[in-house]
Order: C-alpha cells, then sequence, then structure tokens
C-alpha cells in the first residue's frame, strides 16, 4: 500500500510520529511523508522511505492553497494525518488525492492513548514495539561535535524552546537566571558545559557560564553533541527529544505540559511544577491555568541540580 503519512510541524512532535511511520514501513508499505519546514529535518534522514514532499505548511492560506493546486498528487491509497486540525486532516487527504485517517476525526480520535508516541501508533495501526524517535546521526555529524568537544566530559543544556512555527509558549521556559545557577554546579563537577538552541536564542544565553552555540548548529549536529553527553538538561523542548533519540540520560523540565503526555515512562527524569493547575497546556491551548505562567517558577534549582547529580555520579 502506498501511504501519504502528513506531520508538517514541529520539530519535537515529528521525532514523536517517528515510531509509527517506523511500523508502517517495517509492515512493507510505501511510505512518502508530507513535511513541513520545521519537520523537514526529521524526514529528510529518516530510513526506508519513498519519498519526502517539502510543503510551505504552516503558512500563509493563499500561500497554501497555490502550493497544495500545484502539488496535488496521485497514486495514494491511504493517507495519515498525524494531527488534530480537522481542516488540516482534510487538506491531507486533498493532496494525497485519497481517503484519509486522522486523529482530528471522532471514529479515530486524538489523545486516547498515553504517551503521544503511542497514540500516533494507534492511529496508524501500527504495533508500538518501540516507541524511541528515529534520528540517525551521520559519522560527519559525530566527527563535528567531537572537534567542538574533545575528549573532556560535558553536559548540554537547551535553557529555551517554547517556539515553533505557529506560536510562541515563554511558559515552558524555566527562568534563565536558574539555568545559570545548574550550569555553575556542571562546572563544579569537573564538566563544561555547552547551550544549544536558535538563533534567536542566542542573546538570551549569552550571560549563562556556557559555551553558546545556539544558532551555530544544524539539528543533525545538535544531536551528535547531546549524544556525546554526559547528560542533557533542559526545558521541555526539540532538544529534549533530541536526547531521548540519542538515549542520553536527559533531566527535562515541565511546567504547562506534561511529561506523561510527551515522553514514554523512563526515558527522562522529569521534575514537574509544584502548582495544582499543572499541567494545562495541549494543542496551542491552556486549559486550566490559573497562575498565568507560575509553573515553571515554582520549579526550584535544588530539584533540578539534584537529578542532575544522580546522573553524572554514576
Amino acid at each position: 500500500m502506498r501511504i501519504l503519512a502528513v506531520k508538517t510541524h514541529a520539530f519535537g512532535d515529528a521525532l514523536l510520529t517517528t515510531p509509527a511511520v517506523s511500523g508502517l514501513v517495517a509492515s512493507g508499505h510505501r511510505v512518502t511523508v508530507l513535511a513541513g519546514p520545521s519537520s523537514l529535518p526529521v524526514w529528510q534522514r529518516f530510513p526506508g522511505l519513498e519519498g519526502v514532499i517539502a510543503s510551505p505548511a504552516p503558512c500563509s492560506i493563499p500561500k497554501l492553497l497555490f502550493w497544495s493546486v500545484s502539488n496535488r498528487q496521485k497514486g495514494f491509497d491511504r493517507a495519515i494525518h498525524f494531527g488534530s486540525s480537522q481542516l488540516a486532516a482534510r487538506w491531507s487527504g486533498y493532496i494525497a488525492g485519497c481517503s484519509v485517517t486522522s486523529g482530528a476525526f471522532s471514529d479515530t480520535g486524538f489523545g486516547r492513548t498515553l504517551p503521544a508516541a503511542a497514540d500516533y501508533c494507534r492511529i496508524a495501526e501500527v504495533r508500538a514495539v518501540d516507541l524511541k524517535p528515529v534520528f540517525p546521526i551521520t559519522s560527519e555529524e559525530m566527527e563535528l561535535a567531537y572537534n567542538i568537544t574533545g575528549d573532556e566530559p560535558y553536559v548540554v543544556f537547551a535553557p529555551g524552546g517554547g517556539r515553533n512555527p505557529r506560536e510562541f509558549v515563554p511558559e515552558k521556559r524555566w527562568p534563565v537566571e536558574r539555568w545559570k545557577k545548574v550550569m555553575e554546579f556542571a562546572l563544579q563537577k569537573g564538566f563544561r558545559t555547552f547551550a544549544v538552541g536558535g538563533r534567536d536564542e542566542s542573546s538570551y544565553f549569552s550571560q549563562l557560564p556556557c559555551e553558546n552555540l545556539a544558532g551555530k548548529l544544524t539539528w543533525g549536529e545538535t544531536g551528535a553533541l547531546i549524544k556525546g553527553a554526559a547528560a542533557f538538561a533542559g526545558n521541555d523542548s526539540g532538544p529534549a527529544h533530541l536526547a531521548v533519540a540519542s538515549s542520553t540520560p536527559a533531566v527535562v523540565l515541565f511546567g504547562p505540559s506534561d511529561p506523561d503526555a510527551l515522553f514514554a515512562r523512563g526515558t527522562v527524569s522529569p521534575v514537574t511544577a509544584s502548582v495544582s493547575c499543572s499541567p494545562c497546556y495541549s494543542n496551542s491551548v491552556f486549559r486550566r491555568c490559573t497562575g498565568a505562567g507560575d509553573c515553571m517558577t515554582s520549579i526550584d534549582t535544588g530539584q533540578v541540580t539534584g537529578k542532575l547529580e544522580e546522573i553524572l555520579s554514576k
């Protein structure tokens, strides 16, 4: 069967769909992925795909309509839309030229299974055998990371995040001055510290005691850096999912988002907010927020350094 799998954004969310797409490929289906700019780095290196179609989504409606008319496909037997928007699901079916399965429709339902990777497997109708994200790292990327770090042990930090093509959610960020204290703790333990993130986060990291690599690495190079680290520590973000893909021990902070919805149990060491309304955020909506983002500030520095010390002392 020829299948068009649709996941246009964002990077971390695309990684969560990779176990489902792996299951489709392993079942003998010929799979093409319809990607967007933010998810394209995941699918360009994904093994076993028949092809990758790069769309501009998400973007303005006129731009998307023009692209869609010019790029409608033929020959697909089924489309699978990994998302919760009915409009996007119907668009996926139009592009594929066939019927579409989507978590946006009531007969399938989105979010019925936790974590999200298992839910995507359910929607794709494949067995959830291994929920670890798939993101192969090349030898060239590992070599570049080694040229940066050398033989010294190090910790990779992601103090930013919360930004994707549709929105900016600063409520997912822990105060940067607290990250400074955690980095100082790692330095005292004899570990070099690196910060990764987008180009727009470079100035945000500028006062931190670390080697600031924000905006200087590709996603593949970031993955290689994390893969070679003694530990990862960061907010709920794309780099955190890369840590899971790389099997690097990770301390991940959660305020408005739910660790059980995003990560399989045991894959990260979560630090969660101590406010009654947390978690409250899902699919761009704050459903129960009563504290205007105070959840992340409820996380104490000692909680994070304690989790990190458990990893670094092993």
